[in-house]
């Protein structure tokens, strides 16, 4: 007798079939291919961003030299936005996965919160200070900087942590000034902010210097840290608005 399977179909979302579709566009596409192969990320050649993404660990079991790759490629990302492309899908099925375990009713926003912030985890990740298991650390910080960050400032003297959320923290979560900014900035980009401290935050995030953004726009480095003090502060009001 034939028996009927029950299984629930896993659900799919429409921005996970976005980004896959536009995987399926990018992969092999001449161009973006010999820019990739520019990086210099791998000894091994790849035919296509498939293949880099095996040589980066994806779909494969975790090794040194997978990690060296995904390594590589997260440097080259803080400068180059395919790079950041190509990381994202390499953590993509983890990403997925933490928005199934969370349960929400609104699985949808979760995942586009999530991949806002694995797109900033990726551009303020230090290789140098966290060389080891990139991939899980990159999918915690997003974790992170999607769900618990948020909930730990609405709650400031008392935390109520889901037991399921704590292996999605880092054991260690030290953000700079300079991650602060891009997490707040993430949450205000929605609200409504002034497109103005918007592009000074940008300019503080790039080039990690009131020095150098001064420089840049004839002003003296005191007129932008006034600026970027109250900039801050406008992000911190919409941000807590927000939550």
């Amino acid at each position: 007798m034939h028996r009927t399977s029950h299984r629930r179909p896993r659900r799919r979302h429409p921005l996970s079939t976005l980004l896959e579709d536009e995987w399926r566009t990018l992969r092999r596409r001449s161009a973006v291919v010999a820019r990739a192969r520019g990086w210099g990320v791998t000894e091994q050649p790849f035919a296509d961003l498939d293949e880099l993404l095996a040589h980066a660990g994806y779909g494969r079991e975790n090794c040194d030299d997978a990690n060296a790759v995904l390594r590589r490629l997260v440097d080259v990302a803080h400068r180059d936005e395919l790079a950041t492309r190509v990381v994202l899908q390499r953590l993509l099925p983890g990403l997925l996965a933490i928005v199934r375990r969370r349960h929400d009713d609104d699985q949808q926003g979760s995942l586009e919160e999530l991949i806002g912030a694995a797109c900033l985890a990726v551009q303020t990740y230090r290789t140098d200070a966290r060389p080891q298991r990139v991939a899980a650390n990159l999918v915690r910080d997003a974790s992170y900087r999607a769900f618990t960050a948020p909930r730990r400032r609405r709650s400031a003297t008392e935390i109520a942590i889901d037991p399921h959320s704590l292996d999605e923290t880092p054991a260690v979560i030290v953000l700079s000034s300079g991650e602060e900014l891009a997490l707040l900035l993430a949450e205000a980009r929605a609200a409504g902010i002034d497109p103005q401290d918007l592009d000074l935050a940008r300019a503080l995030l790039h080039h990690g210097s009131a020095a150098l953004v001064a420089a840049e726009r004839e002003v003296t480095p005191r007129t932008i840290r006034n600026h970027r003090d109250r900039t801050v502060a406008r992000l911190r009001q919409v941000a807590f608005a927000a939550a």
